[in-house]
């Protein structure tokens, strides 16, 4: 069972190929932009770099966001026509949930993802591990005031915590969960076919400029 994942929606690329199971070939990028202009080639490279062939695959996850629009649009409308092109089974995933699902312990975590706003895209957990609210955009002083949290991870963690570094989702763990026959946990399961992207705020339409 061969698998592509990857997520271009928020500071980079991330992306990996894994089968049975096994991780055979990852590539990570740090980037503000730029994603659509590499995002084929680095793909066309991931395999060569295994040594497999896209016709191959059998199943390919993109994140839906929450993240930057023109990263979750690029990815989701290059996993589905790779999908369609080759026939594999499409999953979507929500950012949030992949970055939960290589934590332990959620007790007191926060998941902050960048949005580039003041505001910034948050899951919290309260002390039990379990969602302190819906998902949503809060600033870092409503942050502070509103969740007890005691640790941060996210690409935006380091304006909750200097001393956190800022981490994409892994998606090196969903291409090594996605690559096996039975698929677990349930809620990537449940990601086959979603498709609505994860925007949580309104795109921000400036003004036409002046001629």
């Amino acid at each position: 069972m061969l698998a592509l994942t990857f997520e271009c929606a928020g500071a980079g690329l991330d992306a990996a190929l894994a089968e049975n199971g096994r991780l055979l070939a990852r590539q990570t990028l740090r980037m503000d932009r730029g994603q659509t202009a590499i995002l084929a080639p680095e793909l066309r490279d991931l395999f060569a770099s295994a040594a497999r062939r896209p016709d191959a695959l059998d199943r390919l996850a993109v994140t839906l966001g929450p993240g930057g629009f023109t990263g979750i649009r690029l990815g989701i409308a290059t996993g589905l026509g790779l999908a369609r092109a080759t026939g594999a089974a499409f999953f979507g995933l929500n950012a949030f949930d992949v970055y939960a699902a290589v934590e332990a312990d959620r007790s007191g975590l926060g998941i902050v993802i960048e949005s580039r706003r003041e505001e910034l895209f948050v899951r919290a957990f309260d002390a039990e591990g379990e969602p302190a609210a819906p998902d949503g955009l809060y600033t870092p002083a409503q942050i502070r005031k509103r969740f007890d949290l005691n640790r941060f991870t996210g690409s935006a963690a380091s304006r909750l915590d200097p001393d956190v570094a800022d981490v994409g989702p892994d998606m090196s763990w969903v291409a090594r969960h996605l690559s096996q026959d039975a698929i677990s946990p349930a809620w990537l399961q449940s990601s086959a076919d979603k498709q609505t992207p994860a925007y949580m705020r309104a795109p921000e339409i400036g003004s036409p400029k002046a001629k």
